[in-house]
C-alpha cells in the first residue's frame, strides 16, 4: 500500500485556517463552488482552494496583499481573472448581491473602527452571499475574557500584544444572527489563546428565499 509522507502536507495545504481545513472535511466547499476570501491577505487560506478546482476571489484593504495574491493565482490556477481580486473595504465590496456560494472571512473582523464598521462588514459579507450559502467568520471577541481587558473606545480594547481591536460581545453576534435570520451551521465556538484573546468562529448558512 502507498502511503502519502507527512511532510507533504505543508505543500498540498499550504497554512490554511484549521477551521476552513474543517469545513472542507464536513463538505460545505466543492470544487466550482465561487468563495470569496475578504480580507484575503496574501492568500494563505485561498492555496489550497486554488488548486482544488474552486473559484476563488478576494478583497483586501492592502493592495500589497492583492497584488501577491493575484501573483500566486497566475501560478496556481491561471484559470482564474486577476480581476477576480480587488482591493477594497469590506463594508463596500464591489460584488453584486448573492453572489458567492460561500464567503470566508478570517481574522479580520476584529480591526472594524467601531461598532457600525464591524455591523456594516457583516452585513456586507450576508449581500454578497448567496441563499443557500455559508459564511465562515473568524475574529476575535471579549467571550471568555469578559472584564479582563482595558477597554479604551467603546468596544475597543487595548491587547495585550499591543494593537487595540473593536471586540464583539456575545450578545452583539447572537443579535447579529438573529438580526440575518441565519442558521448556525455550526456551534458558535471560542477558543482562547493564554488569557491574551480569545478567538470566535461563527459559521452560519443563508437561508433559502421563500417564494
Amino acid at each position: 500500500m502507498f502511503h502519502l509522507p507527512i511532510s507533504s502536507l505543508p505543500a498540498q495545504f499550504g497554512n490554511i485556517d484549521i477551521y476552513l481545513f474543517d469545513q472542507l472535511l464536513k463538505g460545505r466547499i466543492r470544487k466550482g463552488m465561487k468563495l470569496l476570501d475578504a480580507g484575503c491577505g496574501g492568500g494563505r487560506n485561498v492555496q489550497y482552494l486554488m488548486q482544488a478546482g474552486v473559484k476563488v476571489y478576494g478583497a483586501d484593504a492592502s493592495e500589497e496583499a492583492i497584488a501577491k495574491v493575484r501573483g500566486m493565482a497566475a501560478e496556481l490556477a491561471p484559470t482564474l481573472s486577476p480581476k477576480n481580486f480587488v482591493v477594497a473595504d469590506l463594508a463596500n465590496l464591489p460584488f453584486a448581491d448573492a453572489a458567492f456560494d460561500v464567503v470566508l472571512c478570517s481574522a479580520v473582523l476584529h480591526f472594524a473602527y467601531d461598532e457600525a464598521h464591524f455591523r456594516s462588514m457583516i452585513l456586507e459579507l450576508w449581500r454578497v452571499l448567496q441563499p443557500g450559502g455559508m459564511l465562515l467568520c473568524r475574529f476575535s471577541t471579549t467571550i471568555g475574557l469578559e472584564g479582563k481587558l482595558q477597554e479604551v473606545a467603546p468596544g475597543k480594547y487595548q491587547m495585550p500584544h499591543g494593537p487595540v481591536w473593536f471586540l464583539a460581545h456575545e450578545p452583539l453576534v447572537r443579535e447579529l444572527v438573529y438580526t440575518l435570520q441565519a442558521e448556525m451551521l455550526e456551534p458558535l465556538k471560542t477558543v482562547l489563546v493564554e488569557q491574551e484573546r480569545s478567538m470566535t468562529t461563527l459559521v452560519l448558512r443563508k437561508k433559502d428565499e421563500v417564494l
